[in-house]
């Protein structure tokens, strides 16, 4: 029969397991105190952002006049108490942008309570006529900006006659060559040009410069134009323009001049009695 042997434990190793023991509990605490800490601060903060202490109390718009800042946060469309935090500054810049008229918008969280948006507004460089008397303006890139309300007073803009398609907000590629002539015009030879149109009879869109009277100064391609337009500038300033029909300025180095018949027998009918 077996005989059991009772084993006695050395004090000693008792009181160090017991003091592990003791120290794993401890660090279990810790560890929990930690995580409950955090969280603690975690549910803090969101609160504290979730709170009118950090919600949108103010907008500020910079970069516009009044009455497109009024048109830019009707557009944004936010709703004060809204908390800032729950804020998309890359989709309210989106949002914007879709206005015809802006060509870039940058938004910013302010804390405790402010929005700030920044506007860059396009820059009309020309108008197109609609056709019943209004026009629609256009930037360099050729975007839609805007509709004049009616007849818009000459002089104000050059007049690029083609006729705009689709709606504001998009791009009138069709009359990029005569955009391009409007970027190179110098400001002594526009008060000469009444309007610039594009002829598509050709192989290349041509560009035409209807001038002050009746006359026209073809450029043909929209390529070479500081030449083609300083070609049109010196014979401007070097012939007589009595009875002037076109200038051709397609080959700048050697433009040509043709002269209104017509206009040149009646000055002759007229000059005939003097001599």
């Amino acid at each position: 029969m077996a005989t059991a042997v009772a084993m006695r434990i050395d004090p000693r190793l008792r009181k160090r397991r017991i003091a592990v023991r003791r120290a794993e509990g401890r660090r279990r605490l810790r560890v929990l105190g930690v995580i409950v800490l955090v969280a603690g601060v975690g549910v803090a903060c969101w609160a504290a952002t979730q709170s009118r202490l950090l919600d949108l109390d103010h907008v500020e718009i910079a970069g516009v006049e009044p009455a497109q800042a009024a048109l830019i946060e009707a557009a944004m469309d936010l709703e004060y108490g809204t908390p800032l935090v729950d804020l998309d500054e890359s989709a309210i810049e989106l949002l914007l942008t879709d206005l015809a008229w802006v060509e870039s918008a940058t938004v910013t969280r302010e804390w405790p309570g402010t929005i700030t948006v920044g506007v860059v507004e396009r820059v009309a460089v020309a108008l197109m006529p609609r056709g019943d008397g209004s026009h629609v303006l256009v930037d360099a890139d050729g975007v839609a900006i805007a509709v004049t309300p009616g007849a818009t007073p000459p002089s104000v803009l050059p007049i690029v006659a083609v006729r705009p398609e689709g709606s504001l907000g998009d791009t009138q590629d069709h009359a990029a060559p005569a955009l391009a002539v409007v970027a190179s015009m110098p400001d002594d030879l526009a008060s000469w040009v009444e309007a610039i149109e594009i002829d598509e009879s050709g192989l290349r869109p041509s560009v035409v410069l209807d001038l002050v009277g009746s006359a026209t100064a073809v450029l043909g391609p929209a390529e070479d134009l500081d030449d083609k337009l300083d070609a049109v500038r010196a014979v401007l300033s070097g012939v007589e323009l009595e009875c002037l029909a076109t200038i051709d300025a397609r080959v700048p180095d050697h433009p040509t001049v043709t002269r209104d018949p017509i206009c040149e027998a009646t000055l002759g009918a007229v000059d005939e009695p003097n001599s």
